[in-house]
């Protein structure tokens, strides 16, 4: 991971959403429209709410099946919470895995994510994608993003992800400038408020919020939903996904859950059994990306308060996450010696995220860990190490040094949440469903908002969010340019 340029990614917005400054508003539309005083109205034929992965995915189908399409964002830039990812889809059959000499196939892919799902998904929409994830690549590839070779992600060995060595940027900026070149009209800080519905209770636009307070409506035949999860939102938290209150959320600033809102407002149905996509994050840290925060995928050992090891310190990030929630005031502390010091530790003990001190036993006493366990996990665990196994958790613990050299600090990590996994209910052409199952007209929903068929709890693999919000983004601009012929 390229730490650098991910702080500059994660500076560039934070600097984007202190200052306002914009790379379009909807002053800039282009569409003219009436204006009835601080009401301005405008005519689409699609509209997309949210310019993420999702939603720029959506825009870009829609323009290309000749829809006029505008897309609105709440926020000063695009990206979503694609944008401060580390840009990888998940997938199988692109002429990059074909050119790596990649085995697979689409039936162990759709395997894999109902292994993973426990069976809990719908197995339609895991055929639905798979087969369609290697052509939303090499869509990628088409438009301008750069992709690495294909490398394992998750807890399955086949090499399916690509990485774009720019991150998330990789993929938004070339997405966001073709969809640009196929007159996409992007209105930044524009807030959507609520849907709208003719008289035979079809979807015709919605009412916005722009940058100055002023009312926007945007009459449209289509409405494609693509806002993101809800993870900064502390009520939905509660209601969908109660094991992540509290939780600290990495996902972008915009997943307020403001799109499951208004579709529910028009009767959609919710899909939800209660998972996020699960990760972790050094107390007081506010990106994932700072090196205090990077200390936590050293794989070495983690104890809970109790002094206990809880997990294989090297498994994948979500069943981590599943682990450490279990743990006394779902908390580990991550173990340091002279042997296997950081300089970012220091600035850790100084922002009062780690603990330092001469022995073991002061180490504990400083962070609150029990002492005597403490010292029986360590000594079991270099006991360990020296025999080259790991009996307890089946870590590889070849090249690992023993814990025994001073000074000693704990790094204190807590849970994290990178997005929500409950969503409005759609069929396989992104129309929305009713609680009745029925199409609610005019209206489409792509990404994070629309997730509820694909997982059960726990997180498949790194990239599979991506995937599904491109591919189900395509489908819906697609079919929503269609409606509005």
């Amino acid at each position: 991971m390229n730490m650098r340029r991910m702080k500059s990614v994660a500076l560039l917005i934070a600097i984007f959403m202190i200052t306002g400054l914009l790379f379009g508003c909807a002053d800039n539309a282009g569409n003219d429209g009436e204006d009835n005083g601080n009401i301005t109205t405008k005519q689409y034929d699609v509209v997309v709410l949210g310019a993420g992965a999702a939603g720029l995915a959506a825009a870009i189908e829609a323009a290309e099946g000749g829809a006029s399409v505008a897309l609105l964002e709440k926020l000063p830039v695009t990206g979503g919470s694609t944008i401060l990812s580390g840009g990888i889809v998940y997938g199988t059959g692109s002429k990059l895995h074909e050119a790596a000499g990649v085995e697979d196939s689409v039936d162990d892919l759709v395997s894999y994510w109902t292994e993973r799902a426990d069976g809990k998904n719908d197995p339609a929409y895991l055929q639905f994608v798979a087969e369609r994830s290697g052509e939303t690549i090499d869509w990628l590839v088409d438009m301008g993003v750069e992709f690495g070779a294909p490398a394992p992600t998750g807890i399955s060995p086949v090499a399916r992800a690509v990485t774009s060595p720019e991150h998330g940027g990789g993929i938004i900026r070339p997405m966001e400038e073709y969809a640009k070149s196929k007159n996409v009209e992007i209105l930044l800080q524009t807030e959507a408020t609520e849907l709208l519905k003719d008289e035979n209770g079809a979807v015709s636009g919605v009412k916005a919020v722009d940058k100055d307070g002023n009312e926007l409506i945007v009459e449209s035949k289509a409405v494609v939903i693509a806002t993101g999860g809800f993870d900064r939102s502390v009520e939905l938290v509660k209601e969908y996904a109660p094991q992540a209150d509290g939780h600290l959320s990495f996902a972008g600033q915009g997943n307020e859950g403001d799109g499951l809102l208004m579709a529910k407002e028009m009767g959609a149905n919710v899909l939800s059994n209660g998972g996020v996509i699960g990760f972790r994050a050094v107390e007081g840290e506010v990106a994932y990306t700072t090196d205090v925060c990077m200390l936590m995928w050293m794989p070495y050992l983690y104890v809970n308060k109790d002094g206990n090891r809880f997990v294989n310190e090297s498994i994948d990030y979500p069943i981590f996450y599943e682990e450490l929630i279990k743990q006394p005031e779902q908390v580990g502390y991550l173990i340091f010696d002279g042997n296997t010091y950081m300089e970012a530790l220091d600035k850790a003990v100084e922002k009062g995220s780690a603990f330092k001190a001469a022995t073991l036993e002061e180490l504990a006493v400083a962070a609150g860990i029990d002492a005597e366990q403490f010292q029986a996990t360590v000594d079991n665990y270099n006991e360990m190490i020296a025999n080259g196994e790991d009996t307890q958790f089946g870590k590889n613990v070849t090249g690992h040094p023993a814990i025994a050299k001073g000074d000693f600090y704990a790094v204190k990590v807590i849970p994290a949440i990178l997005g929500t996994m409950t969503g409005i209910e759609t069929n396989l052409d992104a129309e929305v469903l009713d609680a009745a199952g029925e199409p609610i007209k005019g209206l489409y929903a792509a990404g994070e908002v629309a997730n509820g068929n694909f997982y059960n709890k726990v997180y498949p693999a790194s990239g599979t969010s991506i995937q599904m919000c491109l591919t189900f983004g395509r489908v819906a601009g697609s079919n929503a340019a269609s409606l509005a012929e």
